[in-house]
Order: C-alpha cells, then sequence, then structure tokens
C-alpha cells in the first residue's frame, strides 16, 4: 500500500511540476517516511579498556568503541575486535546458558584467564564490580567498561 501512495504522489508531482518547484523534495521525503518502519537507530560511545597488570606480560589497552546503543556489551567488544588493526582486542569464549559468555582469552597476549589461578573480572569505571556478564550488561553512553584479570576465586 505505501508503495502505491508513492506512485501516486510521484505521478503527481510529475504533472504539476512547472506549477509546484521543489514539490519533489518533499513527495520524496513523504514517501522516505511512508516507507521507513524502522525507527532511527541511536549510536553510544563507550571506553573500553583491557587491563592486566596481575601476571606478566603487563598490558593496559584502551579505546573508544561506537555501536548501536541497546546492545549487550559483547557487540561492543565484537566492533572494537573488528576495529583493531592489531590484535588487542580479540577474544575468545564459551557460553553457558546460566551464566552467558564466560570469557577465556582476551587481549594479544590472551594469557589471563586460560588458567585456574587467573580470570576476567567485568568493571564499570572506576573500579565497581559489576554482578552481571558480558552478554547480558546493557552499556549507557560514556560508560568506561574494563576487563581486568584478576586471582581467580577458588
Amino acid at each position: 500500500m505505501h508503495s502505491m501512495n508513492c506512485i501516486v504522489i510521484l505521478v503527481v508531482h510529475i504533472y504539476c511540476f512547472s506549477f509546484c518547484n521543489g514539490w519533489i523534495l518533499h513527495a520524496k521525503s513523504l514517501c522516505k517516511e511512508m516507507n521507513d518502519d524502522s525507527p532511527m537507530v541511536k549510536n553510544i560511545t563507550i571506553t573500553y579498556t583491557i587491563r592486566n597488570t596481575f601476571s606478566e606480560p603487563w598490558y593496559v589497552y584502551e579505546r573508544n568503541v561506537t555501536s548501536s546503543d541497546g546492545q549487550p556489551f559483547i557487540r561492543f567488544m565484537e566492533q572494537a575486535a573488528d576495529d583493531d588493526d592489531d590484535t588487542n582486542y580479540e577474544f575468545s569464549t564459551t557460553y553457558d546458558s546460566k551464566h552467558g559468555y564466560v570469557i577465556l582469552g582476551l587481549g594479544k597476549e590472551g594469557q589471563c584467564g586460560g588458567s585456574s589461578l587467573t580470570s576476567w573480572q567485568f568493571k564499570k569505571g572506576p573500579s565497581t564490580v559489576l554482578s552481571t556478564d558480558v552478554s547480558r550488561y546493557i552499556p549507557e553512553d560514556g560508560d568506561h567498561l574494563i576487563m581486568d584479570c584478576v586471582m581467580a576465586v577458588l
């Protein structure tokens, strides 16, 4: 039905173009409004830090990541890995239906979290430990999210 309305609008436009200079822009925007059922997607930007000050080799990687609002943090992690020319933001996970995505390896070294002695702790900067996982946390614009290498709780 929407496309039929656009055709009628454009036919009327062609017929009266000599009388209604500039009407084509209005007709095009009207057709776009009628056919555009998807809401505008808002992007947000967060700061994402990967930090290992627990075991050698020590490192801190930090970057801004922009992605769609309302997406879980793991989508921002994927965006950071895609945007990274180096391998600083690569990661490996396993999925658990109860706990969501569990980070196994993260960063260029990928060493933290690979043994029973260390794991990744998910924080909201500067130091608030988040009690949710990367697949359930929905970032807000301006968040500073940190993956910190820590001693595993035994």
